[in-house]
């Protein structure tokens, strides 16, 4: 299971462009919401929003992670 998660993370963080990884939100294709957080020093991270209807982003269809 876990080697299909990191493919499953690896396809995930391939679909990033340069233009993605520079904004603030980012929506997978099968509807996951994530936002960018980044420290002073550290690489950025993509957290999941839990409930992205709240801010008219779509709403999952599928089990989302947690982290990118």
């Amino acid at each position: 299971m876990i080697r299909t998660r990191s493919f499953a993370l690896a396809l995930a963080l391939a679909t990033l462009t340069a233009a993605a990884a520079q904004a603030q939100t980012y929506t997978t294709e099968n509807g996951c919401t994530y936002t960018r957080a980044q420290a002073p020093g550290y690489p950025a991270t993509w957290h999941l929003i839990v409930n992205p209807q709240q801010a008219g982003l779509p709403t999952p269809t599928g089990h989302c992670p947690h982290m990118l």
